[in-house]
């Protein structure tokens, strides 16, 4: 039995928005004023790169929020030795994180984009961002001279780094031009 609404609308997984009157459709439903879908409707082949979108924008809000409040931060990546540097790396940490918090915005943004040109841009620009960000991290790393801290955190920003990479590089290869509609998508 498919649940009703005062709208008459329930989501459907397979194929959007099915009106309850016309009858069931097929694939699992919810009613989308009362319960949140399941976290497997999140990895389905239209909602990936939604799921993707979703996941950069809150760690890009995250991140640049607390960089600009808290730009010491800067200190678990990179090596500062000296009170110029660190009053260096505050500035650029406070910079760069309003830019990242910026970047939050647009991707959060671009997840409502229908334009399936201008969301395939986004993904292959953020591709090369990330992609180069990558290559310059692992060259400065392999380098050793002591600016990009190998620790735990040092480390884990190369690996966040080399995923995104990975995510965008798969939009931007491998996935068909129908995954960029948002035909599947709920609204709210």
């Amino acid at each position: 039995a498919t649940p009703t609404l005062h709208n008459n609308k329930t989501m459907n997984y397979n194929t959007g928005y099915a009106n309850t009157q016309a009858g069931y459709q097929g694939g699992a439903s919810y009613n989308t004023r009362a319960a949140s879908p399941p976290l497997s409707y999140h990895f389905l082949p239209r909602q990936r790169l939604n799921t993707l979108l979703l996941l950069h924008s809150l760690s890009s809000f995250l991140i640049g929020f607390i960089g600009y409040l808290n730009p010491s931060t800067a200190m678990l990546f990179f090596s500062m030795e000296s009170a110029r540097e660190i009053g260096v790396g505050r500035i650029l940490t406070r910079l760069f994180c309003s830019l990242i918090f910026a970047q939050g915005i647009m991707i959060w943004r671009a997840r409502k984009i229908n334009d399936g040109e201008v969301k395939r841009a986004f993904i292959l620009a953020y591709f090369v961002c990330f992609l180069c960000s990558t290559v310059a991290l692992l060259m400065e790393h392999g380098s050793n001279q002591g600016i990009v801290d190998g620790k735990f955190f040092g480390v884990m920003k190369i690996a966040v780094m080399m995923a995104l990479t990975v995510g965008y590089g798969w939009f931007t290869f491998f996935q068909p031009p129908l995954v960029y509609s948002l035909s599947g998508q709920r609204a709210y």
